[in-house]
């Protein structure tokens, strides 16, 4: 029997990712980024992207945030506090640090309220048929969109293909409306 628990996935997607080339993971991202820009979701104003990071081989997002920017969209980005993900706008001249994890946070005074958020961009490892996320465990991701309004469109990006089904999902696991491949677009709506 395949092993399908999150725990197990996650070791095998992160060391998947890892042994991308970093030219060959520049090429997925774009092909990422093409297939979100023909999503049907740029009529919104808010967005909230995640800050990519190279050494783990993310999908890159930084020209999904610059061509959000470019759009005259309002961009919001997570950083880390507690167990919790606080948010802030940026734009073309916010400043950046590096947390404890590598992770780029904007230098921000100012928090942002995350009611007025339209549309999340998550990051995952890997995701299912049934548009289930594995992400890094931490539950960063799940606690954030569990406190924001039913109607907010979470969109996945992912370097790879859906298995069919992750087995141990539970109700603190936020399900996405799409998820976005160098492939193709999935959607769950």
């Amino acid at each position: 029997m395949i092993n399908n628990e999150k725990k197990f996935l996650r070791k095998v997607y992160k060391d998947k990712r890892s042994n991308t080339p970093i030219g060959q993971l520049q090429e997925l991202s774009k092909g990422i980024l093409d297939n979100l820009i023909q999503l049907s979701i740029w009529d919104k104003d808010i967005y909230h992207v995640y800050l990519s990071v190279e050494s783990k081989h993310e999908v890159d997002t930084n020209d999904i945030i610059s061509f959000m920017l470019n759009k005259n969209k309002r961009v919001i980005v997570p950083k880390m506090s507690n167990k919790n993900l606080i948010h802030f706008e940026v734009d073309q001249t916010t400043k950046f640090t590096s947390n404890k994890f590598g992770i780029r946070e904007p230098i921000i005074k100012v928090s942002f309220d995350i009611s007025l958020i339209e549309i999340i961009i998550v990051p995952l490892l890997v995701f299912d048929k049934n548009g289930h996320r594995v992400g890094y465990g931490g539950g960063y991701y799940d606690r954030f969109m569990s406190n924001i309004k039913n109607d907010v469109i979470k969109v996945g990006l992912s370097l790879f293909d859906p298995i069919d089904k992750i087995s141990d999902i539970n109700d603190n696991d936020i399900p996405l409306n799409f998820v976005v491949t160098p492939s193709r677009t999935y959607n769950f709506n």
